[in-house]
């Protein structure tokens, strides 16, 4: 919906109309806390990196996405096949591919890469490649941007329309002093089986199903 609908969505709900900077700053906090909560369901997209001799790192996509796990490789462009990649934490990735920068060449583990992590808006991958003709294939979906006119819709798509109402309504009552009428909203917003856990959950399985592989000889 449309930001001037979801203002008579809310205030049906509110029952006041003297509020407008506060419901639209709620409504906003929300959507960016959904945002950098989860992958935004409506606006998907996908990219490839050629991969480049000896190089551990890549950028992110753009400067405001989720990348969603997880990233696939392939082996070359007459290759149609790929293969996911195992997403590591930074600091199990660390142990597993220490100084991948060293200009000694016996320090560096060197293949195709099985394993990455996302830190400081770069994908890293180990071991370093070994050829230019990898191609990592990356899903991406853009981060939410504030909703400033009444002609903006929200990216999150319909479905998240009742739990983003939720978020709005707890922050618009914890706002004006009202607790118990906030706590009311938080709950729900919260709730493992009716608020954003659950749409989240629901998102994670769609795009995180495939077992991670183990390093394979070329």
């Amino acid at each position: 919906m449309t930001r001037l609908e979801f203002y008579t969505y809310i205030t049906n709900a509110f029952k006041r109309t003297d509020k407008d900077t506060e419901i639209y700053q709620a409504y906003n906090d929300t959507l960016k806390h959904l945002s950098n909560l989860q992958p935004l369901i409506g606006r998907k997209f996908v990219s490839w990196f050629p991969t480049r001799v000896d190089q551990p790192d890549y950028p992110v996509p753009c400067n405001r996405c989720h990348v969603l796990h997880p990233i696939r490789i392939i082996e070359s462009l007459s290759d149609a096949s790929g293969y996911p990649m195992n997403k590591r934490e930074r600091s199990v990735f660390m142990e597993m591919y220490p100084n991948q920068k060293s200009t000694d060449p016996t320090q560096i583990a060197r293949g195709m890469p099985t394993d990455y992590c996302i830190y400081s808006d770069m994908i890293w991958i180990g071991p370093l490649p070994d050829r230019a003709t990898y191609i990592l294939e990356a899903d991406w979906a853009k981060k939410v941007t504030s909703q400033d006119y009444n002609s903006d819709i929200h990216e999150l798509g319909d479905e998240w329309d009742e739990i983003i109402k939720w978020g709005t309504l707890a922050r618009l009552y914890e706002d004006i002093g009202l607790a118990q009428e906030a706590d009311r909203y938080w709950i729900l917003y919260r709730h493992e089986e009716l608020g954003y856990p659950a749409l989240m959950d629901k998102e994670e399985a769609q795009s995180d199903k495939m077992e991670a592989v183990d390093n394979r000889d070329l």
